[in-house]
């Protein structure tokens, strides 16, 4: 669960009631401490990460499918998909280091093209809008149109021979060309997506993410 994480934080900043869609959380490491200086870019928007972590990012259309592009130097430059069907979101988010993305790959027997993208999924039983962690979903499986689907083990890290998901409920595609890319998952319920709280809108759980080269795409997907 890299990049959404629930931990003791500072208050979260302000978001101005407007007619536009708002974003504020915190960026996180993996042992929770906080992202100085992560960009944070969507339409004509930019903002950046304060000592705390946090950062506000406002004035987004409503009802529109945003891209949020998120890069700091010491971490893996990573795109948010977010459909903004609210006025505001509360986004608790961990920043992906590039060794767990040279894992998977060295994993998987791979080499990271710089000119393709990746995809990183995580599948929760509900919808995280308050920092507060729902369970992970194992048994998930899922589609990539256009790429090789892996799994994560328990520790989010690929496991070559995994055929669903496990208690991380996580796994992506390496190596994607720049576009967009539909990716479907599946519980033992039914199909997943139904609320496009963390992605872009989808129909009949076919997820649209998507994809820049140099960026690791990360979506969390609810499966109920």
């Amino acid at each position: 669960m890299w990049w959404l994480l629930a931990c003791a934080t500072p208050e979260l900043p302000t978001c101005e009631d407007t007619d536009t869609a708002c974003f504020r959380g915190f960026f996180r490491t993996l042992l929770g401490g906080p992202v100085e200086g992560m960009s944070l870019c969507a339409e004509e928007s930019c903002t950046s990460t304060d000592s705390d972590g946090a950062f506000v990012l406002a004035g987004l259309p409503l009802e529109t499918d945003v891209a949020v592009l998120a890069e700091h130097p010491d971490y893996v430059p990573t795109l948010f998909g977010q459909h903004t069907s609210m006025a505001w979101y509360d986004w608790y988010k961990v920043a992906i280091p590039q060794s767990v993305m040279d894992q998977n790959a060295s994993t998987l027997d791979v080499e990271l093209a710089a000119d393709q993208g990746h995809v990183l999924f995580l599948a929760w039983e509900g919808l995280n809008i308050d920092g507060v962690d729902t369970d992970n979903v194992a048994g998930v499986t899922a589609s990539v149109a256009g790429g090789e689907v892996f799994y994560a083990n328990g520790l989010g890290l690929a496991d070559a021979g995994a055929t669903e998901s496990s208690g991380s409920g996580s796994g992506g595609a390496l190596n994607l060309e720049p576009g967009s890319v539909e990716v479907t998952l599946t519980s033992a319920a039914g199909v997943c997506g139904g609320e496009h709280m963390f992605h872009f809108q989808g129909a009949e759980g076919v997820i649209p993410v998507p994809v820049e080269a140099g960026f690791t795409s990360a979506i969390d997907v609810q499966c109920d």
